[in-house]
């Protein structure tokens, strides 16, 4: 197989629109090669002899010169991968070939894999490799703006020559695709993640069965070379902890023999507290916040060994309201003492498929001002400068308590109740430093920068001029100069490491929108650089392009007689006939209600109504829940629509008055809001049969 096939071959496989936004870490391996190379039927020995031959262009004769010109000026060849990407993956190949070589002997492997003397010592030109690596993150993300993946350039490692390809194979990539699992393992939430330095002991505990063992040597490593490969694998678990949406799979027996799989969508439950201070006294319930939005009609949990149902709904940023329960007909708010704080808790919705897990522990960290939220929200890290609540049971309790005298600005045991029995609760504020051996006491030492908040036009960091992003920078000292396209950005609280998008940006002045812009933080020796664009929502001038539909709502030519394009319609006829809604297939089970108390049919048993005409069809969804739908007709829905004469069946009558009255606070109404108020009236119009 030529070479240009091989690197594009390559290069597909690691830039894609399935990576749009990610990290891209260009791990090749000999395995790898041989998926690529398959259908061909060639391997590993024929990629290395397309590497001795190159491009068509290429006339040089050194393997390092033969990169570099295919480098030179391949833009001007229109292609649609850069014609080097193939050298730079066999230096990553030789990086991570097994040979009897010391660790550290990069070039040795460089040169057998090419059938060349182990002692050559450096290829001439491997220093401008360099400039390969820092095209390539040029590529990804100013050129393709991050929709086919992020390619970083980072010299990790103390042999800068070899840090590149080094870094490239911290993790495999069948390690990358398992590690949802770990987080599962770990019981680890996606929208509260602990620090790096927890997350390393987190690797060694939950991860034998997922990270092969030199990952796991690289993180357990005290040698100062591999900090920085330590720092950058962290780094880039974080991120991908950050950016998963909370599925799993899990295996569930349908039938004896035949497992079977499904997909469950995984949240993070966290216990929140309002405090009195003066009455002593701690009120605690549940929450939690989601990476995907909530179904409609919210969520049911059921948990084992409990026959109450608990819900709630999404409120804002994903969040949802805190859980509650029916109980003697009023709604109460479940009270997180009833819980189990040490052993944690599971509380599932099977027909949605989500799972709300409150981890089990013996100590709870709580934070105020999260997501503008109020009260204290439970938190798994610690920061500097801030006051924060730590409830504990158990003899960490005595550690935390040696811990806060000598290592915060203030600390104190309150004596409150509202706690489980035996937990006792602290205030502390300005933690100095870490407590050893309690995760959640762990103080980072490691700056991130991240992107907050905004809404995003795709899966890239591309986000609209009406909701940028905000940039926080973790763990700072303060001193850092924080600027966008070597503009400072604008820190509006020199208190809170946040920084803001300067207006003119947001408005297309600075730069035009959908150009790049390099957002930078160096402070001393330290450089982060992320790469974001800033885009306008809008609708076309014109519907000029877009195609015609007909009544059906199919495709059609121009000369159909009724059509619609866009908002435009053509020749609807005036005398059209709307079939009659009923919505049959939104459950197994519909009661439909008429305007007259007592006109109701329990569909499918009994059938659809015949001789009068339905207003409501309250579809039953799970236990505890049916929803409520209008079918009727234009005048129905009037406000001031009169219901007719009470039917002359009484079983007829007290079913209509159990769907409508009894079950009201189980039946979610509709969502529009002259519906709502019609339905309303049918509801208490139920409350007088």
């Amino acid at each position: 197989m030529e070479y240009l096939a091989w690197n594009d071959l390559i290069a597909k496989h690691f830039f894609n629109e399935e990576n749009a936004g990610r990290e891209v870490l260009l791990y090749v391996n000999e395995h790898l090669l041989e998926i690529l190379g398959s259908e061909q039927s060639v391997r590993k020995e024929d990629f290395i002899n397309a590497l001795k031959i190159g491009p068509p262009w290429v006339t040089r004769q050194g393997f390092c010169q033969r990169a570099l010109q295919a480098f030179t000026n391949w833009r001007s060849r229109q292609l649609e991968y850069p014609p080097y990407i193939g050298y730079l993956a066999f230096f990553v190949l030789s990086a991570g070939t097994e040979a009897d070589f010391a660790p550290h002997a990069y070039y040795p492997r460089l040169w057998t894999l090419l059938g060349e003397p182990a002692d050559k010592g450096t290829p001439p030109s491997f220093d401008d490799m360099i400039l390969l690596w820092q095209d390539l993150e040029r590529w990804s993300r100013e050129d393709k703006h991050e929709a086919l993946g992020r390619f970083v350039a980072r010299i990790r490692g103390g042999w800068w020559k070899v840090g590149l390809p080094l870094s490239q194979t911290i993790i495999s990539e069948e390690e990358r695709k398992h590690l949802p699992s770990f987080f599962e393992e770990a019981n680890l939430d996606p929208t509260d993640p602990p620090s790096p330095e927890v997350m390393a002991r987190l690797f060694t505990v939950y991860g034998s069965d997922v990270f092969e063992r030199k990952t796991l040597k690289l993180l357990q490593s005290r040698q100062a070379e591999f900090n920085i490969l330590k720092q950058a694998l962290l780094e880039l678990v974080l991120d991908e902890l950050e950016n998963w949406d909370g599925t799993v799979y899990e295996a569930k027996e349908e039938e004896v023999g035949r497992p079977t799989h499904r997909r469950m969508q995984a949240v993070g439950m966290r216990i929140c507290m309002s405090l009195d201070a003066v009455a002593e006294v701690a009120e605690c319930y549940l929450r939690f916040k989601a990476g995907k939005p909530f179904p409609e009609e919210g969520l049911q949990f059921e948990r084992k060994n409990d026959s109450r149902v608990y819900f709630c709904m999404e409120t804002f940023q994903g969040w949802s309201t805190p859980l509650k329960y029916n109980e003697n007909d009023s709604v109460r708010r479940l009270d997180a003492v009833a819980v189990s704080w040490v052993r944690g808790e599971n509380f599932v919705d099977k027909e949605n498929e989500w799972r709300a897990r409150l981890r089990g522990t013996t100590t709870r960290l709580f934070r105020l001002n999260i997501d503008g939220l109020p009260d204290w929200i439970e938190s798994q890290r610690l920061e500097r400068g801030i006051e924060f609540y730590v409830a504990s049971s158990g003899p960490e309790t005595e550690t935390i308590r040696n811990w806060g005298t000598k290592s915060c600005e203030r600390f104190k045991e309150l004596g409150v109740s509202g706690l489980p029995h035996g937990w006792a609760l602290f205030y502390g504020k300005n933690a100095k430093e870490s407590c050893n051996g309690i995760d959640v006491l762990s103080i980072s030492t490691q700056v991130r920068m991240l992107l907050r908040e905004g809404m995003r036009a795709g899966r890239s960091n591309v986000f609209f001029n009406f909701a940028p992003p905000k940039i926080v920078i973790e763990n700072g000292t303060g001193a850092e100069r924080v600027t966008i396209n070597n503009k400072p950005m604008i820190q509006k609280n020199a208190l809170e490491p946040v920084w803001t998008i300067p207006e003119g940006f947001l408005k297309g002045e600075a730069a035009p929108f959908g150009e790049p812009l390099r957002i930078e933080v160096q402070l001393n020796n330290l450089w982060l650089s992320k790469i974001i664009r800033i885009v306008t929502f809008g609708f076309p001038a014109s519907c000029r392009d877009t195609p015609f539909r007909n009544r059906l709502g199919e495709f059609c030519s121009q000369d159909e007689s009724s059509k619609v394009r866009g908002v435009n319609t053509n020749s609807i006829p005036s005398d059209v006939s709307y079939p009659q809604f009923s919505p049959f297939h939104l459950s197994n089970r519909i009661l439909f209600i008429g305007r007259r108390p007592g006109e109701i049919s329990d569909w499918p048993n009994e059938g659809f109504p015949r001789d009068w005409q339905p207003v409501w069809a309250l579809a039953f969804k799970k236990r505890n829940l049916w929803v409520a739908h209008f079918c009727g007709t234009a005048e129905d829905a009037r406000i001031d629509s009169v219901l007719g004469q009470p039917v002359n069946d009484k079983k007829r009558l007290k079913m209509w008055r159990e769907a409508l009255w009894v079950n009201r606070k189980i039946t979610a109404g509709p969502g529009l809001r002259q519906l709502k108020r019609v339905w309303k009236k049918y509801v208490e119009a139920a409350s007088h049969v």
